[in-house]
């Protein structure tokens, strides 16, 4: 029986930016003004032996520790230190355990890389290309953009390489700017582990600037230019996760990330004060809809697991939309990623916001594949 793989550590639950787009605090749900500012290490110390429990009873043997935020570089290194050091106990318990950290990179420094390169952590950077684009919406608190100082952690980071940091690149889609263009930008930056992601949004919370129905499909488009540079940079070294998942998916083989939509949603969410929450991308949905009431000093994993809400999630197939059982894509695409289906009338039932755009994206690549020779 399958169980939990991925395991988000909310370790701090403010944040140095005021990205416009940001669902977790400028959207739907208002969870985090009630949360304590930093994890107390009394949660790490309930998680674990939890943690070990549900793995081994459950035949997993490979997990993703992943410290998040809010902003996770604004907890004290001393404990986050201590917090690495106790997850060891995951590994000696027979578990592999794969540590990573999501940043906006502001307050990177040489102290960081030498703390985090000790457990090879995968550190992924929000940069959203260049400048113009990145500062138009990833701001502090007082509405100056942060690419600069962003891209000054970045290739700190960088430096750290050849000592165990392992670095890539988030970047959340932005239409008005070129695929391309920023394809080229980030590789400029020296970074060839990348993702981009599509703004999180839904039919009750759109994106901002989103256009329903758009024929131009700007999204589908910016992917396409994407995926063409990165086609003809003919790089081994270069990674792009969205790609590899749409490509794995037309060649038959399953997906591993929910950005397709039939990917079981295997994440728990642990916040600052200890509650145990599926992933954080439902939040964009309605408020409080991840509160399940559970706690991780009063419930198991299992109970999260197996928690009617976390289970609808997993058993994608089950909540396929009526209008994507046609679609040739459908076994690649999924429908899209679970939570850009909401509405408040159908649920999860509708179409994905995006769907125009992932048909262009998805016929693109196809077509591409075909032209050389791999379908």
């Amino acid at each position: 029986m399958p169980g939990i793989d991925t395991y988000i550590i909310k370790t701090v639950s403010w944040c140095n930016l005021n990205c416009s787009y940001c669902y977790y605090y400028n959207g739907a749900d208002t969870s985090f003004m009630n949360r304590p500012k930093y994890m107390d290490r009394s949660v790490v110390e309930a998680a674990i032996p939890k943690m070990i429990d549900h793995c081994l009873r459950r035949g997993v043997d490979n997990i993703e520790i992943t410290f998040h935020g809010g902003e996770p570089l604004l907890q004290p290194k001393e404990d986050c230190r201590w917090m690495m050091e106790q997850f060891d106990r995951v590994d000696q318990a027979g578990i592999r355990t794969l540590r990573k950290m999501q940043t906006n990179g502001v307050m990177f420094d040489d102290g960081w890389g030498e703390l985090l390169s000790q457990w090879r952590t995968r550190l992924g950077f929000s940069i959203d290309g260049p400048k113009i684009a990145h500062d138009r919406f990833r701001v502090d608190h007082a509405g100056k953009g942060s690419y600069d100082r962003a891209v000054r952690g970045l290739q700190k980071a960088l430096t750290w390489a050849d000592k165990g940091l392992q670095v890539g690149v988030v970047s959340v889609v932005d239409p008005t700017l070129s695929g391309d263009v920023a394809y080229k930008h980030l590789r400029e930056l020296g970074v060839g582990n990348l993702n981009f992601l599509l703004p999180e949004g839904n039919y009750a919370h759109p994106p901002y600037e989103f256009t329903f129905d758009n024929p131009e499909t700007p999204y589908g488009r910016f992917f396409a230019e994407i995926f063409d540079a990165w086609v003809a940079e003919n790089n081994d070294e270069v990674r792009i996760r969205y790609f590899v998942e749409i490509m794995k998916g037309m060649l038959g083989q399953a997906p591993s990330t929910d950005q397709v939509g039939n990917a079981p949603v295997q994440v728990a969410v642990i916040e600052t004060d200890g509650s145990i929450e599926p992933t954080d991308n439902f939040k964009s949905c309605t408020d409080r809809l991840t509160d399940l009431g559970l706690s991780i000093f009063h419930n198991s994993f299992d109970d999260l697991y197996e928690h009617e809400f976390f289970q609808y999630c997993t058993d994608t197939s089950s909540i396929l939309p009526n209008e994507c059982q046609a679609c040739p894509f459908l076994d690649s695409c999924g429908a899209g990623r679970i939570s850009t289906r909401y509405s408040e009338e159908d649920g999860f039932s509708r179409k994905t916001i995006y769907c125009a755009d992932l048909l262009y994206l998805y016929r693109h690549v196809q077509n591409t594949l075909v032209e050389n020779g791999h379908l």
